[in-house]
């Protein structure tokens, strides 16, 4: 039995598959993708379905799926704001009322944790935390939000699409991974882990902004 989750509680018989990415983050069946060592440097187009790995015990890989589901939230929340803009960017209102999109901090944190953990064969070093801590981390009863740090790193003027796309890259610092860059619709996330809760963390706030009309929309971790 592969799974990464075997120190946290004891598996059941049955081996599963989990998504590299989350699936339900794509509409389609089949995916470019691009980045994998397994495919020397080509992009391809690969089925959604076959982007898997045996690295979870079906017990522990089912207590995953409210995680999953909060990823692809996020991902609704930006494409529903998005729409938001286009649909007022030639508005004659002078002011809009602001709609407010809310994501589960400590939900999506998980997320970003497991994903990572599903990841670490393809960097080229080591974590800077062990996998057991982090699956402790993401099974637990306790808060974990404070224990990862997060900042977006897209700045005020640049160009947002919104697409089906999510890229993932290890972020590094004294030769060993700290945490992961994600890229989910078009919004860039620098997310750090600690293995201690960090004071001054704060949680994002993505803002959809119409000029001159100001605030339209507001995605926020909380």
């Amino acid at each position: 039995m592969k799974c990464w989750a075997k120190n946290v509680s004891e598996c059941c018989d049955t081996q599963s598959r989990e998504h590299y990415i989350s699936k339900g983050l794509f509409s389609g069946k089949k995916l470019n993708v691009e980045g994998f060592p397994f495919l020397n440097g080509e992009k391809k187009e690969i089925s959604k379905a076959s982007l898997t790995k045996k690295c979870l015990c079906s017990k522990h890989n089912s207590l995953l799926s409210p995680f999953d589901s909060e990823s692809i939230k996020f991902g609704k929340a930006l494409e529903y704001a998005h729409n938001l803009s286009l649909k007022r960017r030639n508005s004659p209102d002078k002011s809009f009322s602001l709609h407010r999109q809310i994501v589960n901090a400590e939900l999506f944190s998980r997320w970003v944790m497991k994903t990572y953990i599903g990841m670490l064969d393809f960097f080229p070093v080591e974590s800077a935390i062990q996998v057991d801590e982090l699956a402790n981390m993401i099974f637990s009863n306790k808060s974990v939000r404070k224990y990862v740090d997060y900042k977006i790193s897209m700045n005020q003027g640049d160009d947002f699409q919104i697409a089906e796309t999510v890229g993932v890259a290890p972020l590094l610092r004294d030769d060993r991974i700290f945490g992961l860059a994600v890229d989910i619709y078009g919004i860039n996330i620098h997310t750090l882990f600690h293995k201690a809760p960090v004071a001054t963390s704060k949680l994002p706030k993505i803002r959809f902004c119409e000029d001159p009309q100001g605030l339209s929309c507001l995605v926020s971790l909380k």
